[in-house]
Formats: structure tokens, C-alpha cells, sequence
């Protein structure tokens, strides 16, 4: 009585295919966000102004030095927009993000009009912790609609370094 053998490879060829299968599904779902976070198409047609990103003094409330694209995890940053470039017919908000996607500084949302007396917005230190998590941080100007982002009107990357 002789039995089949089986092929090692066909069980190696579908456990390729069940990772390839997972992969396509994590792309779309990426796709699918990435799109609904920055239709095409969908513009107001207007360009928000991040006048730079400075060392920031919580105490006087004021930023300091030249513009910069790295901080220590010590050190304090803001950004500073100028929200009178923007027109008074659309709502925004001024989100900072740490490298996990939490926010972690934001003013607004809010009518530019509304939100120019606050020009300078801090990224704050995750609650519990003494220093910034090392990583890439976003800051973004969004224009709003109803409770949803759904354009990005300006964009700066800052790398807080392990340091």
C-alpha cells in the first residue's frame, strides 16, 4: 500500500500567496485612507503660510532663533502661521502629529479671522513625560469641513532627534 507524497512547495507557493493576498489588502486600505484625507480634485484653491518652525519658551508664550527642521527631545518648538493669507470663507485648524499619529498640539478648528491672534501654536510633550519621543513630526494647516480635514493647505516635517 503506497501513499502519495506531498509536495512541500505547493504548501510554501500558498502561504506566498495568503502574505501577497494580505499585502494588496493593507496597500488598498492605505490607498483608501490616503484618498480620503486628500481627495482628488477637492481644493479651495489656496496655499496657508507656515512662516517656520522656532525654538518655543512656554513662559513668555514667544518663539526664538532661526527657522529649523530639528529639535532635541528637550527642546521646545512652535510653529508660526500667518492665517492672514487664508480666506474667510473656509474653516481651518493647525494640527501637530508625533511619529505614531497622535496629536500632540492643534489650534482651531476656526474661521482664519478667528484664529489670528493665535499666530504661534506649540507642539506639546506627551502627558506623563518630561521630553518630546524622538521621531518625525507633521505640522499641517487643514482646511476643515464639518468635523473632517479634508485638505492639506500646508505641510512642514521636523525631526526630533534621539539625542
Amino acid at each position: 500500500m503506497a501513499t502519495a507524497q506531498r509536495d512541500p512547495v505547493v504548501t510554501l507557493y500558498r502561504t506566498l500567496l495568503v502574505y501577497g493576498l494580505a499585502a494588496l489588502v493593507i496597500l488598498t486600505a492605505g490607498l483608501v485612507e490616503f484618498l480620503h484625507f486628500e481627495p482628488f480634485g477637492v481644493t479651495a484653491g489656496v496655499r496657508a503660510n507656515i512662516a517656520g518652525v522656532y525654538a518655543y519658551d512656554p513662559s513668555t508664550g514667544q518663539t526664538s532663533g532661526p527657522d529649523r527642521s530639528t529639535f532635541t527631545r528637550s527642546e521646545q518648538f512652535a510653529a508660526v502661521v500667518n492665517w492672514s493669507d487664508l480666506p474667510d470663507s473656509i474653516t481651518v485648524q493647525a494640527v501637530w502629529y508625533d511619529s505614531f499619529g497622535n496629536i500632540v498640539g492643534q489650534d482651531g478648528p476656526g474661521k482664519p479671522s478667528d484664529l489670528n491672534s493665535h499666530r504661534i501654536i506649540p507642539a506639546e510633550k506627551p502627558s506623563g513625560l518630561k521630553l518630546h519621543l524622538p521621531g518625525q513630526y507633521i505640522f499641517a494647516v487643514e482646511r476643515v469641513q464639518g468635523d473632517q480635514p479634508v485638505e492639506v493647505l500646508a505641510r512642514r516635517l521636523i525631526e526630533v532627534e534621539r539625542t
